[in-house]
């Protein structure tokens, strides 16, 4: 099946609905269909700033980001989907262990 074929056969088993917004498209007519804005991109300092944490802190929990223009940056939704995840999690665990075992070597 060639590729005009497959999208011949997509449109005509899609749901009405779709057809239509599909064919307003096709004839640049505006279709009801809510715009969603991209979410931006934010520094260190914007997302320290935002979770009410230092940049050092940021880094140390070794919060994924995008690298763009040499550069880190951020998306909110994706730093707090990591922090809700369990590799967040033992990420924390394991930063614990570590200051506690400092304490515990300083203090022998």
């Amino acid at each position: 099946m060639s590729a005009l074929e497959e999208l011949i056969h997509a449109a005509v088993n899609a749901p009405v609905a779709l057809r239509q917004d599909a064919l307003r498209i096709l004839r640049r007519e505006a279709v009801n269909t809510p715009r969603i804005e991209p979410e931006p991109y934010l520094t260190l300092r914007e997302t320290a700033k935002r979770l009410g944490i230092s940049t050092a802190t940021l880094w140390r929990w070794r919060v994924p980001g995008h690298e763009l223009g040499g550069r880190h940056r951020f998306r909110i939704s994706e730093v707090d989907a990591y922090l809700q995840s369990d590799a967040f999690k033992r990420r924390v665990a394991a930063l614990r262990a570590i200051r506690k075992e400092r304490r515990n070597g300083c203090d022998a």
